[in-house]
């Protein structure tokens, strides 16, 4: 009787998880195409029309400051974006990193310049700004040949 009291009362955690990666050249002509793709990826997840339209946007300008900021307009290196989106108990979540091939930056203090900074018509930082904004977490990982910054949402 203990024994399947016990086993009735333990719960299991289950992680499921959908895995994709989009790999594009260093310019910033590929926007459209990263966001049919990022459009693609929310209707297969279920993901609502306003947040899909948030993730586009970010993650337009999330590549935008890969091409420029990190990778300096080379075609010739890649941004590698890599999406997790799946369920870790009841609570589902999307984690994205882009990947570049540049030296990476200290994200506090970038976003912390950015709010000090912006003006109202300003679009210096755009894209850290609306990073930051939707996301539930914000970090960049520096790397020997490259910089991941990684966002995780928790999608509706």
């Amino acid at each position: 009787m203990a024994l399947t009291s016990l086993i009735m009362n333990y719960a299991v955690t289950l992680k499921i998880a959908s895995h994709y990666r989009l790999s594009f050249p260093s310019s910033i002509e590929h926007c459209p195409e990263l966001r049919q793709w990022i459009g693609t990826i929310a209707r297969i997840e279920g993901y609502s029309e306003s947040f899909t339209e948030a993730l586009e946007l970010a993650m337009h300008e999330i590549f935008v400051n890969a091409v420029i900021h990190g990778n300096h307009d080379n075609v010739n290196l890649p941004i590698v974006l890599m999406f997790e989106a799946g369920v870790n108990g009841e609570e589902r979540y999307l984690e994205v990193r882009v990947r570049d091939c540049g030296e990476g930056f200290d994200s506090e203090s970038a976003i912390a310049s950015i709010e000090s900074a912006r003006s109202a018509t300003g679009s210096t930082g755009r894209g850290l700004f609306l990073a930051n904004h939707y996301v539930k977490n914000f970090r960049i990982e520096k790397l020997e040949d490259g910089c991941v910054v990684v966002l995780r949402y928790i999608p509706y």
